[in-house]
């Protein structure tokens, strides 16, 4: 299992700005699922989600 890091500031990437998302219980569900499976913070698991759409889009 991964280990967490420490919360703090990440002096490579600084985490300046604050999201607020309003989801289903459906999509809760599954960030949920991907964060037990993954061992990962809700933060990372959407961050790794956004960056995959961005990636797949930057192919086009």
């Amino acid at each position: 299992m991964k280990e967490r890091r420490k919360p703090g500031p990440h002096p490579e990437k600084p985490l300046e700005h604050d999201l607020k998302v309003r989801v289903d219980n459906e999509t809760l569900a599954k960030v949920e699922f991907c964060m037990k499976e993954l061992s990962m913070t809700r933060s990372e698991v959407l961050r790794k989600g956004v960056n995959a759409l961005y990636e797949q889009h930057q192919k086009k």
